[in-house]
């Protein structure tokens, strides 16, 4: 059965994966941060108008500030919001506070991701450093009063641990640079969050620029942050993640970002651009028609990145079978039924 289920084809458009693995009221991971951000997924999360998300973030750009506006978000979990220019503007994020639209809870970078790398390893929690109970991220709760973080006693000194709560989301969304038709997702670069974010999340959605052969997969499995068997849906989407950066494929559009910054500093203009690039474009490729016609492709097409190869790991190994042609192991010096009946007559033990 998980054979069948590692081996399924899982390609679908990014609007069936939404459809069908994000619900109102989810608790939804945001793989990475401040690189490889999964924009084309979120989009169609706003498009499709999720309602009264728990949005998990270790440090929002303005992917938060984007679901914000598209009233996605009732809660965050987060580390940090980027914002511009002091207190002279009040972010989307902040007029969303005042009005009492959305709840937050703030940890730090670490202790957010150990919540999760406990949830992907079954630990019902996971220690932290002490440092963190001298600052307010301990001190105030909201939402999670009484489940944030939490104090043990080890076992060896007796000392108090502080400990942070094992969390699992519904699901998790991320781009990476490729995946094969079954979901097995590859990245490089700055993983931050990623791999935990999707081993901790009951069901996983990969967007990415490449779909590959299974066999490219195989030849550098070192890349591979998600395996198949956690995956439900592989989106291929080619400038999935822009305006963030992708290593191999293109840098930040800083003119870009800096023109949605500009914008979400009023309520008018925050409305504005998602009316043009969010509602306004159907999809990735009529995201990207709609930017070429904006500002022209040469633009983009700077953004792109130059070739600059990793040197090759040979992954070579003798490829001897456990059993030859004739069916004999060369570890054992039996045939496959002298094996098995060495197995019956001993119990299901051999000893060599």
């Amino acid at each position: 059965m998980l054979r069948k289920w590692m081996d399924e084809d899982k390609r679908m458009t990014a609007k069936e994966a939404v459809e069908r693995f994000i619900s109102d009221g989810d608790a939804m991971v945001i793989g990475n941060c401040l690189y490889g951000t999964p924009y084309a997924l979120l989009h169609e999360v706003i498009r499709q108008g999720k309602k009264d998300l728990t949005v998990f973030q270790q440090g929002g750009i303005d992917e938060l500030d984007l679901l914000i506006l598209g009233k996605c978000v009732s809660k965050l979990l987060i580390a940090y919001n980027f914002r511009i220019a002091g207190e002279r503007i009040e972010t989307v994020l902040e007029r969303a506070l005042r009005r009492g639209e959305v709840e937050i809870e703030d940890y730090s970078n670490y202790t957010l991701l150990a919540m999760l790398q406990a949830g992907a390893m079954g630990y019902p929690f996971l220690p932290v450093m002490s440092g963190i109970r001298e600052s307010d991220v301990c001190r105030v709760e909201s939402f999670c009063a009484g489940q944030k973080f939490g104090e043990v006693e080890c076992p060896f000194t007796g000392e108090k641990v502080t400990v942070v709560k094992g969390r699992n989301p519904d699901v998790a969304v991320v781009h990476v640079q490729r995946a094969d038709r079954s979901g097995n997702a590859q990245l490089w670069g700055a993983l931050i969050n990623t791999k935990w974010a999707c081993l901790a999340s009951d069901r996983v959605i990969v967007s990415c620029e490449q779909i590959v052969d299974e066999e490219v997969v195989r030849s550098s499995p070192h890349l591979t942050v998600v395996p198949s068997f956690r995956v439900c849906a592989v989106v291929e989407e080619p400038w999935g993640a822009h305006p963030s950066e992708l290593l191999g494929f293109y840098d930040y559009d800083m003119v870009y970002r800096s023109l949605l910054f500009m914008q979400t500093m009023s309520e008018e203009g925050g409305n504005a651009f998602m009316d043009e690039w969010v509602y306004g474009t159907e999809d990735r490729q009529s995201y990207l028609q709609h930017y070429a016609d904006r500002f022209g492709l040469k633009y983009l097409n700077e953004l792109k990145a130059k070739p600059y190869l990793s040197v090759p790991a040979d992954y070579g190994a003798s490829w001897r079978h456990a059993w030859d042609e004739k069916d004999v192991s060369f570890n054992f010096q039996m045939t496959r039924g002298e094996f098995l009946q060495a197995l019956d007559d001993k119990g299901g033990f051999v000893n060599g």
